[in-house]
C-alpha cells in the first residue's frame, strides 16, 4: 500500500495564538486523513481540509481574512492535482470556502483561473450562496494597521504586518496520487484588485508526477521566483526533504520570505521556511506532528 500523507500550514512570519492555529491545523489534517484512511481521493482530502481551515478564523483565509485597504475582503485559492488538472480564484468576494470554488473552476470550465466580479458571478451559478467572511477580530486588526499606515503603500505597508497566513495542503491518496491546494485573503491593506502568488499555477501552488508543493509568504516575490513549481522541478531528481531544502535556500539568496509544504512520488515530506516561523502539522500513515 501507498503511504497516506497530509501535511498543512497556516502560514509563514511571526506565529500568534499558536493553540488556535495547532487545533485548527489538527482537525483539518485529522477530517483529510480520514478521508484518505477510507480510500477517499487526495482531491476531497486538500478541499475539505482547506476548508476546515478557512472556517478557522484565527487563519487569514475563508472566514477570518485580512481586509485590503478599502476593508473589503478579497480571497484567492487554488487546487492542483498530480496529472495537472488546476483551478484558482483570484480577488473572489463573499463566498465561505473558496478552495471550492477554485475546485469548481477546475472540474467545470475549461479555464484555470476566474477573477473579481466573474468568478463570484460563477460561483453564483454554481449555487455558491452568500457569505460575509469578515469578522470582528480581523475588521479591529484592519483598523489598527490603517492608522499606522498613513499615506504609505508599498512596501512600507510590509514593516506593519510580518505575517503571512496564508493556508495550505498537500496529501497522497492510497493511489498515490497527490493534489495540492492553498488559499488566503492576501496581505493586510493590500490595494483593491491586487492578486498574490496563491492562484498564480507555479507560484504558490503546483503537482505533477514527481510531487505537489503550497507555498506561503512574501507573495510577490513567490511569483517572481515561481517557487512552487520550482519546488516540484527539483523533485524531479531529488527526495522532498532535499527539494524543500534547496529551494528554501534558493529564496533564501533570493530575500524572498516564505514557507513551503510538499510531497514526494514516494510519499516523503518537506516543510520549510525562512520566516521566524511557520505553523504546521501533518499525518503520515497514522502518526500525526505538529509545530505546537
Amino acid at each position: 500500500m501507498k503511504n497516506l500523507v497530509i501535511i498543512a500550514n497556516g502560514g509563514a512570519g511571526g506565529i500568534n495564538f499558536p493553540h488556535r492555529r495547532a487545533q485548527g491545523l489538527k482537525k483539518a489534517v485529522s477530517v483529510g486523513y480520514e478521508i484518505l484512511k477510507n480510500g477517499g481521493s487526495s482531491i476531497d482530502a486538500v478541499e475539505q481540509a482547506i476548508m476546515v481551515l478557512e472556517d478557522t478564523t484565527i487563519f487569514n483565509a475563508g472566514t477570518g481574512s485580512t481586509l485590503g485597504l478599502t476593508g473589503e475582503v478579497e480571497m484567492d485559492a487554488s487546487i492542483m492535482t498530480a496529472d495537472g488538472n488546476y483551478g484558482a480564484v483570484a480577488a473572489i468576494k463573499n463566498v465561505r470556502y473558496p478552495i471550492q470554488v477554485a475546485r469548481l473552476v477546475m472540474e467545470k470550465t475549461d479555464h484555470l483561473l476566474l477573477c473579481g466580479d466573474g468568478a463570484l458571478k460563477f460561483a453564483r451559478l454554481c449555487g455558491i450562496k452568500y457569505h460575509n467572511p469578515k469578522t470582528k477580530e480581523k475588521i479591529r486588526m484592519w483598523e489598527r494597521a490603517k492608522n499606522r499606515l498613513k499615506s504609505d503603500y508599498f512596501p512600507k505597508l510590509y514593516k506593519l504586518k510580518e505575517l503571512y497566513e496564508t493556508v495550505g495542503v498537500v496529501a497522497m491518496d492510497t493511489n498515490g496520487f497527490i493534489t495540492a491546494g492553498t488559499s488566503t485573503g492576501g496581505i493586510s491593506l493590500h490595494l483593491p484588485g491586487r492578486v498574490g502568488d496563491t492562484p498564480i499555477i507555479g507560484a504558490g501552488t503546483y503537482a505533477n508526477k514527481y510531487g505537489g508543493v503550497s507555498t506561503t509568504g512574501h507573495g510577490e516575490m513567490i511569483m517572481k521566483t515561481l517557487l512552487a513549481f520550482r519546488t516540484v522541478a527539483y523533485m524531479e531528481k531529488y527526495s522532498a526533504p532535499v527539494a524543500g531544502k534547496m529551494a528554501i535556500d534558493y529564496a533564501t539568496r533570493v530575500k524572498c520570505r516564505a514557507g513551503i509544504i510538499g510531497i514526494d512520488r514516494e510519499g516523503k515530506i518537506l516543510c520549510v521556511n525562512n520566516t521566524e516561523a511557520m505553523s504546521w502539522c501533518y499525518i503520515k500513515n497514522g502518526t500525526m506532528k505538529s509545530f505546537y
